[in-house]
């Protein structure tokens, strides 16, 4: 075979910390620490997954052993962060990050080299509870667990995943069927804390879905314009409403995003006529200014399902995850837009996620989230993509 996969992680194993492995990994991000490959995993565990799957087998315990360094007493949710070495692939060490929160979904790495995790959670604020719906930023670096502060300015919403332009600008994507795309542009350099939240609008288009007429053409560079979204920490899951009151655009699930140093690339799951998706690229042009076209959308029922963790690829094509309910399968697409089968998950029903590369070689990292695996995935890449 061209490739191999090997099976690096399991959910339910003993780390290094002596707590469990959780659940559902998603989305993932890898580093180079002091010459070892670092990935920093989601766990996209609910209250709801119950505690089984969490890290937790003596949850009152062990969370109160953790203090305030656990976000919030009801969540299980988190990052793990593997150690690896660069050279053979094996685990050196696997621990707890982050814990205590909602869901999380996706992320995204960020310039200065840290990742940030998306809450994929939003319920209405209610007293004695601690709200969701955050970003939170992991340091790869660190060798426990990284203090949960919530990155308010960031919005509270039905978060996906991050990426960032040139300008130092993060773009976040919203997963609902009427999702926006936004924009934080930071105060100050390698810093979230505070800054302002805007929402696309497409210049000329109310809608970008082609649901039902194919209103957006394919391939076609469109204007933009940023909208001020004012209360960016609502009581309610109210943000992207907004949004749309104030002219933004609405977009079909909006979920991966990842940049090429020069553009932004946007997953929509559930775009376009056969709703199996789209792929918008958004080019900065300065640091307010953007143009947008529909990069991608899938037209037959061969290609392309749902597409939805993404990630470049060392040799500049997009690699990307489906999300659906029939055979999940891990795609590459090349700049001139077409795609190229990698893997095909035709054992159960998970999706994959998290794909990223070794900071060092062409090793792809992803997870089969349902079944709580992370593996790594190499061979000769030349004979896959011809």
């Amino acid at each position: 075979p061209k490739l191999q996969y090997k099976v690096i992680s399991e959910a339910g194993s003993r780390m290094s910390d002596g707590l469990r492995l959780p659940d559902l990994p998603d989305g993932m991000g890898a580093f180079n620490v002091n010459n070892n490959i670092v990935l920093v995993r989601n766990h996209e565990l609910h209250p709801r997954n119950r505690m089984n799957r969490s890290a937790f087998k003596n949850p009152e315990k062990q969370i109160k052993e953790l203090g305030n360094k656990h976000y919030d007493k009801y969540a299980i949710g988190g990052t793990t962060t593997v150690v690896m070495n660069r050279t053979t692939k094996l685990v050196k060490r696997e621990f707890l990050s982050l814990s205590g929160t909602n869901t999380n979904c996706s992320g995204g790495v960020t310039p200065w080299g840290t990742w940030l995790t998306c809450e994929e959670n939003i319920q209405k604020k209610k007293v004695n509870t601690v709200p969701h719906g955050y970003v939170f930023e992991v340091d790869p670096r660190n060798s426990t667990l990284n203090d949960p502060i919530p990155l308010k300015n960031m919005g509270r919403f039905y978060h996906e995943a991050v990426a960032f332009d040139k300008f130092q600008n993060a773009y976040l994507t919203e997963d609902r069927d009427n999702g926006l795309i936004y924009k934080f542009s930071p105060k100050r350099l390698n810093n979230l804390e505070k800054g302002d939240l805007f929402a696309l609008k497409v210049k000329g288009e109310s809608d970008s879905r082609n649901w039902r007429k194919p209103s957006v053409q394919v391939n076609k560079r469109y204007r933009t314009e940023w909208v001020r979204i004012e209360d960016v920490d609502p009581d309610d899951d109210t943000i992207r409403y907004e949004g749309l009151e104030k002219g933004a655009t609405p977009f079909s699930r909006p979920e991966g995003i990842v940049t090429d140093g020069d553009s932004l690339y946007v997953c929509c799951t559930s775009g376009g006529p056969l709703r199996k998706g789209q792929i918008w690229k958004i080019i900065p042009v300065n640091q307010k200014e953007a143009q947008i076209e529909l990069w991608y959308e899938v037209q037959d029922s061969a290609s392309l399902n749902m597409p939805d963790n993404i990630v470049v690829s060392p040799w500049g094509d997009l690699i990307v995850c489906e999300d659906n309910s029939k055979v999940n399968r891990l795609w590459g697409i090349t700049p001139k837009g077409s795609p190229y089968l990698i893997a095909e998950n035709n054992y159960s029903g998970a999706e994959f996620a998290g794909v990223c590369f070794s900071p060092f070689d062409n090793t792809l990292f992803v997870n089969l989230q349902q079944e709580g695996l992370t593996l790594s995935i190499d061979g000769n890449w030349q004979e896959v993509i011809s």
